[in-house]
């Protein structure tokens, strides 16, 4: 064998042993969510995948299942709990099955603006909820993602709360039933993944979400109206299972400074994707949007949260809460 051949011949096999190593120490990390693969902030997990897998030289990768594939909101909650799946990407609307007394966070009108929010989930009381959620069921808040407002479709013009009486409407947790009652609508549950369906056969009459889902999940195709009305400022939540996170070691910097970095696209992306999303809707001609009396409904849905959450939440929930409100 000449010297040649043998230096190849090593070269070679020190490739293949080197590919073998990065081979065993790479991890598909799985995020689940039950938004749509066109979602926004689907997409920033795809962002997200490509900053984390540059960062750490390939040995993190973001594998995304979107769509609800693996199931709705208590499903995926478990799966995360268990270790079956790494990340869930979801909203606020989950505290009420693993911290109900913070369930309140995603409530008609508990926010002046966007940014109050945004100060209540990455401070304190966000710190607060993650820990409920930590020490019962290995969850963690890792980081907290612009989403916007949620806004109402329905297949009449809703102007104001008493254009809601008697509708059939698709609502995601206790206390917007409780709301949406006392605008005068018939609220039921329904998982994200069945509401298309049901709204094309007349089965709900209409439902909320923010702008992205809605048009997504081509809410607008069966829906003749969308109403403005932010009645909630609404976050990303990327929660995390505790055991999977603690175990990252030196790769938990990356991960942190690339979510940080995807969250920051995303704030950007939101305002520039609700432009798009209005454009082109407004375009298709299936739906028309409407200007509501958001002063009205703040009216009739502030008594009704203030009720309960004395009864089903933190004692002193609200009025911290407020406290954000004033700062800059």
């Amino acid at each position: 064998m000449t010297a040649l051949k043998q230096i190849l011949i090593g070269a070679t096999a020190a490739l293949v042993g080197l590919a073998a190593v990065h081979a065993a120490e790479a991890r598909p990390v799985t995020v689940a969510t039950v938004y749509g693969a066109r979602d926004i902030s689907t997409q920033a997990m795809e962002k997200w995948n490509a900053l984390l897998s540059k960062a750490t030289e390939g040995r993190l990768s973001i594998n995304v299942i979107p769509g609800g594939t693996l199931g709705g909101d208590r499903e995926l909650l478990q799966q995360l709990s268990s270790g079956e799946i790494d990340i869930d990407l979801s909203s606020p609307v989950v505290m009420q099955h693993v911290a109900p007394q913070y369930q309140c966070l995603e409530a008609e009108y508990i926010y002046e603006s966007e940014d109050q929010g945004f100060r209540v989930w990455r401070g304190s009381i966000g710190h607060a909820a993650s820990d409920a959620m930590k020490a019962k069921y290995g969850i963690e808040i890792a980081a907290v993602g612009r989403r916007g407002g949620r806004e109402i479709t329905a297949d009449k013009p809703i102007r104001e709360p008493s254009d809601l009486q008697g509708l059939k409407f698709r609502v995601t947790n206790d206390l917007r039933a409780r709301v949406f009652s006392a605008y005068g609508a018939q609220p039921a549950p329904l998982p994200l993944s069945e509401l298309y369906g049901a709204l094309r056969q007349g089965v709900f009459d209409g439902q909320e979400n923010p702008l992205s889902t809605i048009y997504s999940l081509r809410f607008h195709e069966v829906q003749k109206y969308i109403s403005m009305t932010n009645h909630v400022w609404t976050y990303n939540l990327v929660l995390v299972n505790s055991k999977f996170y603690q175990g990252l070691g030196k790769d938990r910097a990356a991960f942190d400074n690339t979510l940080s970095q995807a969250m920051d696209w995303l704030y950007e992306a939101v305002a520039k994707e609700d432009a798009r999303v209005r454009a082109a809707i407004e375009k298709s001609g299936k739906a028309t949007f409407i200007t509501p009396d958001v002063a009205a409904f703040r009216k009739q849905a502030r008594p009704v949260l203030a009720a309960y959450a004395a009864a089903n939440c933190r004692a002193g929930l609200l009025d911290e809460v407020d406290t954000f409100a004033a700062k800059p």
